[in-house]
C-alpha cells in the first residue's frame, strides 16, 4: 500500500507541477530538482537531476539548444587552451630569466 501511494504521490507532484501554467519552465525544473532532492533524497550531479527533472516533465532541450550548449563548451575549451599557451609561454620565460640571473 505504501509503494502505491509514494507512486501517486510521485505523479501528483510530476502533474501539479507541469499543469501550473503561470510557472516559467525554468521555475518547473528548479521546482522538481529540489523535490528530487530534497523530498527523494537523490544525490547526483545538478546536472544529471536537470537532465531527470526534464525527463520527468517533458521539458527536453530542443536541437537549438544543444546546439548552443555545444558552441559555448567548445568556445570555452579553446578559451582554456589559449590560456594555456600563454601561461606555459610565460613560465619558460621565467625559467630563463631565473637561469640567467644564476649564471
Amino acid at each position: 500500500m505504501d509503494c502505491v501511494s509514494v507512486i501517486r504521490d510521485n505523479t501528483d507532484i510530476i502533474e501539479e507541477i507541469k499543469n501550473n501554467v503561470a510557472m516559467p519552465n525554468y521555475l518547473k525544473i528548479k521546482t522538481y530538482k529540489d523535490y528530487l532532492i530534497n523530498e527523494k533524497k537523490y544525490y547526483y550531479p545538478d546536472m544529471l537531476i536537470e537532465w531527470i527533472a526534464r525527463e520527468h516533465l517533458g521539458l527536453q532541450r530542443t536541437e537549438e539548444q544543444l546546439f548552443k550548449i555545444r558552441e559555448e563548451a567548445y568556445n570555452n575549451m579553446k578559451r582554456i587552451e589559449e590560456e594555456d599557451k600563454i601561461g606555459e609561454e610565460q613560465c619558460k620565460k621565467i625559467e630563463e630569466e631565473n637561469k640567467i640571473k644564476i649564471l
